[in-house]
């Protein structure tokens, strides 16, 4: 199982597996994606931040 979490400066996953009555984190990541430095006059994200975006939840879905 993962949990990822995008915020508008960096993304975050862990992965773990059901143990008992929980969960085992098998691995943490985080990647620091500054999405919100790349917000133009109307709030809009730029193509550069949405291309860091994709870049890092891409390198997530490797693991």
């Amino acid at each position: 199982i993962a949990a990822i979490d995008l915020g508008s400066n960096s993304f975050h996953m862990i992965v773990a597996r059901p143990q008992d009555a929980g969960f085992h984190v098998l691995d943490r990541l985080r990647e620091m994606v500054r999405l919100a430095g790349g917000l133009d006059k109307n709030d809009f994200l730029s193509a550069e931040s949405m291309d860091r975006g994709l870049a890092c939840l891409e390198r997530f879905g490797q693991r």
